[in-house]
């Protein structure tokens, strides 16, 4: 590594601050295509949450629409049970008057909880979707945030290899 030392100071002075300035310039480009493509990873990372968003909301919304068609289809087997319930009453003799009607009234009241249940989870994972969105936008948000931070670092950093390569320059010819 001693040898290093007398080629720097063979090195004429004009080449010198050529170098530093070149190599300012280097660095200044590279700054730059640094913060551009950081830039550019935090927006295609927007994208894809704006993406997993859309997703999110459209199984939200089939989750809320599945769950109201199975409490309908829970309704309607209901009423088959109570119908099937009155037909065995009459058929018995039956009148549909204390007992047999309590167990009426207790078998339609557990179907229509059974359904409101049904609506209930629908309703839940639709919220449970929602806050997923919310999710992907916080992540989305950010992500642009970051894309915007990265391409101002990369500018900056080019200006700072810049001064800092003239700053060189300016002290080798003084």
């Amino acid at each position: 590594m001693a040898f290093v030392a007398p080629l720097i100071a063979a090195i004429p002075a004009g080449l010198s601050t050529a170098l530093s300035i070149g190599g300012a310039a280097i660095g200044a480009i590279g700054a730059v295509q640094q913060g551009k493509a950081a830039s550019s990873a935090a927006n295609y990372n927007a994208k894809v949450a704006d993406r997993d968003m859309e997703v999110a909301d459209q199984n939200r919304k089939m989750a809320i629409e599945t769950a109201r068609i199975d409490a309908e289809g829970k309704r309607r087997d209901n009423r088959r049970v109570l119908a099937s319930i009155r037909t065995q009453y009459g058929a018995s003799g039956l009148s549909l008057a204390g007992s047999p009607l309590d167990v009426l009234q207790d078998t339609a009241i557990e179907g229509e909880l059974d359904a409101r249940r049904t609506e209930y989870e629908g309703r839940a994972r639709g919220r449970e979707g929602a806050l997923q969105m919310l999710g992907f936008q916080e992540d989305a948000s950010l992500s642009r945030m970051e894309a915007s931070s990265a391409k101002r670092a990369g500018y900056t950093g080019a200006l700072a290899s810049t001064l800092s390569g003239v700053g060189t320059a300016l002290s080798r010819t003084a």
